[in-house]
């Protein structure tokens, strides 16, 4: 099926985060059906061929010293990315517009009805798996190619085409999901002794269940206990303020999952540390819970509670799980006044979901239009790699780096979340050091530190 008139719109608009069209409009482009033809009568004109398949048909083609699969391949590409022709018109020899839409609408996942245990698009089923490509922001290369094909034309036609980045170098977003507070809650050491006695799956070795179990028990019952190792948040605070670093912290209600968090928004310590985030200048955003992605009320529940306690609506979301469904869950999130979303990326494997290091809105496609809501990529997920893939800090250290050798190239965003609960050499053997390690690196390359809501600031004034 050929891409509809707002398909296409929903492609220039984020065409035109990355340039000024200046000089050119609509008249400058033109859309053919790949069964149509380009007509004979048809002169200085940009065009694009579109594929009318509903499936991507993938060609490599050599650019820029790589490989890229173009999802809806037209031709050989022995002619390279785009050619003119004798009347003056550029054409672009594949349909890079329907292969820019497939991945950034998210019609991959709309499309794939099989899910994980969790409901979720599983990295497994996506087209990222299939070619390989998952480390690369091939809607950016996309964006890329076309633009090199329209600045091409202007410079034949005598027309101007600025470019922009949304950062000089790179944009960095340090988020926590706050899900776990207590690592030897009651219920906690509870559960480690249903483990022991084979009341429920033992999920690590019985010595070190037991370990875990003697050591909650202890804890609990002394009164001169330090602090729980997953309580680390001033800790937190005060070395990202020492780098010069505001992260965004999405806090979890508790509800009746135990996979969900054991503590409230009222809580007082959560209180406290909300208090302190915001006067700090950190971003409180919420933690939707296992429920809330396919449940408005529950939703707009939680939105009202956090706002109490924060004195202010939050703006920013993330699903707890990367639980999400397109496009109901943005309907959701929509509904209950958040801006942005930061949940799409892959739980199994660090990577570009929709392959684009910017912001971008997603797309309802049961009304055929660009929803209002913005997505900021996730990129990498500290679990995705120690956890899902069972790999070191090194491999984790050195895909940090090539996913921010790639937002260089356009200005984009590299966007890590690091839990709270894994910053904890109690149970993670010299994460703490390599944690820290980690951001001073980042930070060295000086990029623009910034929460989720000053990428929004940010992106917003592009379009105004």
């Amino acid at each position: 099926m050929y891409l509809s008139d707002n398909k296409i719109k929903y492609v220039f608009y984020h065409l035109w985060q990355h340039a000024s069209p200046d000089t050119l409009n609509d008249s400058s482009f033109l859309f053919v059906k790949e069964t149509d033809g380009i007509p004979d009568d048809i002169k200085n004109k940009v065009i694009f061929i579109l594929s009318h398949s509903d499936h991507p048909a993938p060609v490599n083609v050599l650019y820029q010293d790589k490989q890229l699969p173009i999802l809806f391949g037209l031709s050989n590409n022995f002619m390279g990315v785009f050619r003119k022709d004798e009347k003056g018109n550029v054409i672009f020899n594949d349909d890079l517009l329907s292969s820019i839409f497939y991945l950034l609408s998210g019609q991959q996942e709309v499309a794939e009805s099989l899910r994980d245990k969790f409901g979720r698009f599983s990295y497994d089923h996506s087209i990222q798996k299939k070619l390989n490509c998952v480390q690369i922001p091939l809607v950016n290369y996309y964006f890329e190619m076309i633009l090199e094909g329209i600045e091409f034309f202007a410079r034949e036609n005598d027309l101007k085409i600025e470019r922009r980045r949304l950062f000089g170098n790179f944009g960095f977003v340090l988020s926590h999901d706050v899900d776990r507070i207590s690592f030897f809650h009651p219920l906690r050491v509870l559960y480690k002794m249903k483990q022991i006695i084979g009341l429920t799956t033992l999920k690590e070795g019985r010595i070190k269940t037991l370990k875990s179990f003697f050591y909650g028990v202890l804890f609990n019952l002394n009164p001169f206990r330090k602090a729980d190792p997953w309580w680390n948040f001033d800790w937190m605070i005060d070395f990202e303020k020492h780098l010069g670093i505001r992260s965004t912290f999405f806090f979890l209600k508790q509800e009746d999952w135990f996979d969900n968090s054991l503590y409230t928004f009222n809580f007082k310590k959560i209180k406290n540390l909300i208090k302190r985030l915001n006067d700090d200048e950190f971003e409180v955003g919420l933690h939707g819970t296992m429920r809330s992605g396919l449940d408005v009320d529950n939703m707009l529940r939680q939105t009202t509670e956090l706002t109490k306690v924060l004195g202010k609506q939050p703006i920013g979301i993330r699903q707890h799980y990367l639980r999400f469904f397109h496009p109901q869950t943005f309907k959701i999130q929509e509904a209950a006044g958040l801006i942005y979303d930061t949940t799409l990326g892959f739980a199994e494997h660090d990577g570009f979901r929709n392959g684009y290091c910017y912001p971008f809105h997603p797309y309802d496609f049961e009304n055929d239009c660009m929803m209002k809501i913005w997505e900021i990529p996730l990129v990498m997920m500290e679990v995705s790699v120690l956890y899902y893939r069972n790999e070191s800090f090194l491999t984790l250290r050195k895909a940090a780096h090539c996913y921010i050798v790639e937002a260089q190239k356009f200005g984009g965003l590299f966007s890590l979340l690091w839990h709270n609960c894994r910053i904890n050499d109690y149970e993670y053997r010299y994460a703490t050091s390599f944690y820290t390690s980690l951001l001073d690196e980042i930070v060295q390359i000086k990029p623009d530190l910034l929460t989720g809501s000053k990428v929004i600031e940010r992106i917003e004034k592009v379009h105004n």
